[in-house]
């Protein structure tokens, strides 16, 4: 086995003893048995579990971040791409059920503010997003976090929702879609002031 499918099998055995039990309750000797790895691979590729959280995180932000910006391309008109977005972070969360759950609600466990690479890939998801929004009208006010909120919280609440066990119906996604269209059309006006 090559050394990235030894790290891919200890991602993938964390994440499932994560969600079983929580970071904080899950140990690297728990880890490593269910990657079947001896103890020198797992300490070859992770110093700590901390590391190992994190970096199911970074793989779950960096796959969930691509799919989204699939929607956002240069021809793509603003509200074709804000309804896409949410259609896809729907989709993505359904099909990946456990890495969606450990993005919104590690149990135990938050990612650490200061991880260069988590850092990175968030801020080159942003930097593309508000790219995208600029030449559609985005003028930097509100600003891009309240934008982003706007847009997909709503779906992350529903998945949350979908993840702890509850049912909807085919409806909720265009619902949604629609809804984060409402919320953002207004401020995508070049003309566009935030009153108080």
């Amino acid at each position: 086995m090559s050394g990235s499918e030894t790290r891919q099998r200890i991602v993938d055995a964390a994440l499932a003893c994560f969600l079983d039990q929580g970071v904080r309750h899950t140990t690297v000797e728990q880890v490593r048995r269910a990657a079947r790895v001896s103890s020198g691979s797992f300490f070859h590729h992770f110093r700590t579990k901390e590391d190992v959280a994190e970096a199911v995180y970074l793989q779950g932000l960096e796959a969930h971040h691509a799919e989204l910006l699939e929607e956002l391309g240069p021809d793509r008109e603003l509200r074709d791409g804000v309804e896409g977005v949410v259609h896809r972070d729907l989709a993505w969360s359904a099909a990946q059920p456990r890495l969606a759950s450990f993005l919104l609600s590690p149990i135990g466990w938050s990612p650490p503010r200061r991880n260069p690479r988590i850092t990175a890939a968030s801020r080159a998801f942003f930097t593309a997003v508000a790219d995208w929004l600029r030449p559609r009208g985005w003028t930097g006010s509100p600003s891009l976090d309240v934008v982003v909120s706007i847009w997909i919280g709503p779906a992350h609440e529903h998945t949350r929702f979908l993840l702890a066990g509850g049912e909807t119906g085919e409806e909720a996604a265009a619902t949604l879609a629609f809804a984060a269209w409402r919320g953002l059309e207004p401020l995508m006006s070049p003309s566009h002031r935030m009153e108080s």
